[in-house]
């Protein structure tokens, strides 16, 4: 399985579509459960290991070195995406008087909060709670060196999934919060740094097709199963969503949906969506929720979010930020 470029973007189309779905009714009681996970950030987590270990797998000796810079230049891509944003979401948000002391919790410094958010070290206590992984991503960004070396062959690989989960499942035992546990990072990005790394196929056209079928319809069987009724450890929820986003990966990969043209325009805002369409469901809810049917207030939800991005995105041109990152990235690989 080899995921290209126009793969990943249009992979990052439905991740979204799936977090915009959930976000919208999560925290309403008016639509039962609708707002269900369905593993929109296992599906980043994935793409993010999987894209990683491409890169990755191009640098030349000495590693210790290459890998420094590789992970400064990752660390600075993902600031200069992620700042420009957060002026943008907390510059409206604050005209449109959602405050700092609205957004963070009463019992902390604002000012501590604000900087550690500028960070993208805030977790649950960012001006936007969608935000919180931001501080996972950077952490799994860190250990990422680690996670490839043990996936180095498909004996270590395998083993190292059975460590993740032993991880997971011992994770209440330790304490605090060790490089996002709680937030279940590390299985959907150790699998994608292992579909990168190791090249799996399917013997047969009609064999394959069939074996995907029934497995996507397994894996969101027991997702649901899970999650609306057994009432299991969340920490084995993870891994169920972990595998639901292998199953839609390969689904992508083998299927005709990728010659979808509506999810890589999607995908191409992903970034902006996930960063912005937390505001939108704060400032105009009523707006939102104004359509009578749950598909139609997601449709719009989808619409009204794409659109601001859309917007921000034209602002980023107009003021040429690109030209910007650029001349950072330049300067810092000259000084590397």
């Amino acid at each position: 399985m080899e995921l290209s470029k126009q793969d990943t973007t249009a992979i990052k189309g439905i991740a979204i579509c799936l977090m915009l779905w959930h976000h919208v009714f999560q925290d309403t009681t008016n639509y039962g459960g609708l707002g269900v996970h369905l593993g929109a950030v296992d599906l980043f987590l994935l793409l993010s290991g999987y894209g990683l270990a491409k890169q990755y797998a191009n640098i030349d000796k000495p590693y210790l070195k290459n890998t420094a810079m590789f992970l400064v230049i990752r660390y600075l891509k993902f600031f200069l995406s992620y700042w420009f944003c957060f002026v943008v979401v907390v510059l409206v948000g604050n005209l449109a008087g959602y405050t700092f002391q609205d957004a963070y919790p009463a019992s902390l410094n604002v000012m501590k909060c604000f900087l550690f958010d500028i960070l993208g070290y805030s977790g649950w206590n960012s001006y936007l709670k969608t935000w919180w992984f931001n501080k996972m991503i950077l952490q799994l960004y860190f250990v990422f060196p680690l996670l490839y070396m043990i996936a180095r062959n498909k004996f270590t690989a395998i083993v190292g999934l059975l460590f993740v989960f032993f991880l997971h499942l011992n994770a209440m035992k330790m304490p605090g919060n060790v490089f996002s546990i709680v937030e279940g990072g590390f299985p959907a990005f150790y699998i994608g740094i292992v579909l990168a790394k190791h090249q799996f196929s399917f013997n047969g056209e009609k064999c394959r097709r069939w074996w995907l079928f029934v497995a996507s319809l397994l894996t969101v069987g027991l997702l649901y199963y899970v999650v609306l009724n057994c009432g299991l450890s969340v920490y084995v929820c993870i891994f169920v969503r972990a595998l639901l986003a292998v199953s839609i990966v390969v689904s992508f990969s083998l299927f005709p949906l990728k010659k979808n043209k509506v999810f890589p325009i999607i995908g191409k805002y992903s970034t902006i969506i996930y960063l912005t369409h937390a505001l939108w469901l704060k400032l105009m809810p009523s707006v939102i929720y104004a359509p009578r049917y749950p598909i139609l207030i997601f449709l719009w939800f989808l619409a009204l979010s794409l659109a601001g991005a859309v917007l921000i995105g034209y602002l980023q041109k107009l003021v040429r930020y690109d030209k910007l990152q650029g001349f950072v990235l330049g300067k810092v690989n000259r000084i590397l």
